[in-house]
C-alpha cells in the first residue's frame, strides 16, 4: 500500500465525522421518505376516492379533492413527526413538552396508516372482479349451451306435436267409422288397426318426452359441472389474490415505516452533527481562537468600514469589545493584530494600522487560516 493511500484511509477511519460519514445515508433516507409519501398517497387514493364517489358524481372533482386531502395529510404528518423528533432528541426522553406532539402525531399517523393499508387492500383486491367474471363466464356458457339444447328439444316437441296431430286425425277417423251402423267387417278391422296405431304413437310420445327429460338433465348436469369447474378455478385465483393483498398490506406498512424512519433519521443526523461540531468547537483551542478572532474582526470591521480606514488603538479596541459584552485581554488583541497583519487583512505604518482587504475577503481569509469549512 502506498503511503498516500494509507494516509487517506487513516483520515477516513479516524478523522471522519458523523456528518461526513452518514451524509449519504441521510440523503437516501430523505429520498425514501419522500417516495414513501407519494406511495402512501397513491395507495390511500383508492379508498378515499371510493368514499368520495358516493357523495360526488364528478370524477375529476373526486380525484382533485382526494389528492388535496391526502397531500395535506402527508405534509401535516411529516411536519408534526419532524417536530416531535426534534423535541424528543433535544429532551433526550418523552417529557410533558413532547407528549402533545406525540399524541397528535400518533393520531395522524394512525389515520394515514389506515388509509394506506385500506387503499392497498382496495387496490390489490380483485375478489369482486373475479366473482363478476365467474358469473359472466357461467352465464355466457349457460346461454350458449341452453340455446343448443333448446333447438334439440324444439325439434323433438315438433315431432310430438305431429304425432299428437296424427292421433287426433285417427281419433276422428275412428269416430266416423264407429258411427256406421251396423258396422261393416272392413270398418271393424280398420277400427282395430287405428287403436293399435294410436297405441304405437302414444308409445312414441312417451319415448320423445323421455328424450326431452334426458336432454334437460344432461343440460343441467353440464351446466352444474361447468359451474363447479369455474368456481374451483376462481377460488384458486381468489386465494392467490388474497396472498397478493397481504403482500400489499405488508408493503404499505414498510412504506409508512420508511417515512417515519426517514424523518426521524434526518432530525437525528442534524442533531448529532450539531452536537458533534459544537463539542469539537468547545474542546478544540484552535476553533476557540477562530471564534475569538472572528468576533473581534466583526466588531472592528463593520459594514461601514472602508479599505485604508485607520483602526482604533489597542486600548480602544478592548473598550469597544467590552461595550459589545465581549471581554478580551491586551494579549488577545496583540495576537489578533499579528494574525491580521500576516493575512494581509490589515497593514501597519509606524504605530498606525489600516484596513487593507474587503470585508468579505477578510473573513474568508481568516476562515481559511484556521481551516474552517
Amino acid at each position: 500500500m502506498q503511503i498516500s493511500k494509507f494516509k487517506k484511509l487513516e483520515e477516513k477511519i479516524n478523522n471522519q465525522s458523523f456528518n461526513q460519514g452518514y451524509k449519504t445515508i441521510d440523503r437516501v433516507m430523505f429520498v425514501l421518505s419522500v417516495f414513501g409519501h407519494l406511495a402512501s398517497i397513491f395507495l390511500a387514493y383508492f379508498l378515499l376516492s371510493k368514499i368520495l364517489s358516493g357523495a360526488m358524481s364528478n370524477e375529476i372533482a373526486v380525484t382533485i379533492t382526494s389528492l388535496i386531502l391526502l397531500t395535506g395529510l402527508e405534509l401535516l404528518k411529516r411536519d408534526i413527526f419532524d417536530k416531535f423528533s426534534s423535541q424528543q432528541l433535544k429532551a433526550g426522553s418523552i417529557n410533558r413538552d413532547v407528549v402533545p406532539l406525540m399524541i397528535s402525531g400518533f393520531l395522524i399517523i394512525s389515520l394515514s396508516f389506515y388509509l394506506t393499508i385500506s387503499g392497498a387492500k382496495e387496490f390489490s383486491s380483485k375478489e369482486k372482479k373475479l366473482e363478476d367474471t365467474k358469473k359472466e363466464i357461467i352465464s355466457t356458457y349457460k346461454d350458449s349451451l341452453t340455446n343448443v339444447y333448446t333447438i334439440k328439444i324444439i325439434d323433438i316437441e315438433k315431432e310430438i306435436k305431429d304425432i299428437k296431430n296424427n292421433i287426433n286425425t285417427k281419433d276422428n277417423e275412428q269416430t266416423e267409422l264407429e258411427s256406421i251402423q251396423p258396422p261393416t267387417w272392413s270398418a271393424t278391422n280398420r277400427i282395430r288397426d287405428i287403436k293399435k296405431e294410436k297405441e304405437l304413437l302414444r308409445g312414441d310420445i312417451v319415448k320423445y318426452e323421455s328424450k326431452i327429460d334426458t336432454l334437460k338433465k344432461e343440460l343441467n348436469t353440464k351446466i352444474k359441472s361447468y359451474e363447479e369447474e369455474i368456481s374451483a378455478d376462481t377460488d384458486i385465483k381468489k386465494k392467490d389474490n388474497s396472498t397478493n393483498t397481504i403482500m400489499f398490506i405488508l408493503l404499505s406498512s414498510i412504506i409508512e415505516i420508511l417515512i417515519l424512519a426517514g424523518v426521524y433519521f434526518n432530525q437525528y443526523y442534524r442533531f448529532r452533527s450539531y452536537r458533534e461540531f459544537r463539542n469539537k468547537i468547545e474542546k478544540d483551542p484552535y476553533y476557540q481562537k477562530w471564534i475569538l478572532y472572528d468576533k473581534i474582526l466583526n466588531i472592528i470591521y463593520t459594514e461601514d468600514s472602508k479599505i485604508n480606514e485607520r483602526l482604533p488603538a489597542n486600548k480602544n479596541i478592548i473598550e469597544i469589545c467590552k461595550i459589545n459584552d465581549f471581554i478580551v485581554t491586551p494579549k488577545d488583541i496583540t495576537d489578533f493584530l499579528k494574525v491580521m497583519n500576516n493575512l494581509g487583512i490589515i497593514k501597519t505604518s509606524g504605530s498606525a494600522k489600516y484596513i487593507s482587504k474587503q470585508r468579505d475577503l477578510a473573513f474568508e481569509a481568516l476562515r481559511k487560516h484556521f481551516n474552517i469549512k
